[in-house]
């Protein structure tokens, strides 16, 4: 009988929506000062998946894309690669 396959995936990219603010602030301050986070980031997982999807046929992708609006007004996108 083959083992489960353990699905950490999804547990991370839910911590990672729910705590991104903090993540950014702990690990990554230098970007977290220029987010303008009056702005909600917003989780791009279907456009993630449309960028490596053909490219990670059949894998599950623990990557997590968020749109972000800078404090000059400027958008831009900020991907987490664990």
């Amino acid at each position: 009988m083959s083992e489960p396959i353990a699905d950490y995936d999804n547990p991370w990219k839910e911590a990672l929506q729910a705590y991104f603010d903090s993540f950014l602030q702990f690990y990554f301050p230098q970007v977290h000062t220029l987010i303008d986070w009056n702005q909600t980031p917003k989780s791009l997982d279907t456009e993630l998946q449309q960028i490596v999807g053909a490219a990670e046929s059949g894998k599950r992708i623990a990557d997590k894309l968020f749109q972000v609006w800078l404090c000059g007004g400027n958008e831009t996108w900020v991907l987490i690669h664990p």
